[in-house]
């Protein structure tokens, strides 16, 4: 009964169809240095495919120096690739760090993971 409870389980996972969203590119621009404010706005340009055959959803976070700035959630049509921005405006003129991660919410949560 339990190798049966298994094999129905594996079919499950393998048949059913189900999202496959990955990050495939990320650029990351910075304007000039705002001399009165002395700020730079942060733009990461990302791309995202989902290979699955169904849509997905994926939440993107841009940081600065370690410290997450921009959030933002993207909804991918299977089979397709699309495009997005995320903007962060960061005090300071001197060079920073960029990094975006990815992850996929939990439950019934939209915009958090």
């Amino acid at each position: 009964m339990v190798v049966l409870a298994i094999v129905l389980l594996l079919l499950i996972v393998i048949f059913v169809p189900r999202p496959n969203v990955h990050l495939t590119n990320v650029r990351y621009q910075t304007s000039t240095c705002d001399p009165v404010t002395s700020t730079v706005i942060a733009t990461a340009y990302v791309t995202f495919t989902n290979s699955g055959m169904l849509e997905g959803y994926i939440v993107a976070r841009l940081y600065v120096d370690g410290e997450r700035r921009a959030t933002s959630g993207f909804l991918v049509a299977a089979q397709s690739t699309i495009e997005g921005t995320l903007v962060a405006t960061i005090q300071g003129c001197s060079s920073h760090r960029y990094s975006l991660d990815t992850c996929f919410p939990s439950g019934d949560s939209a915009g958090t993971c």
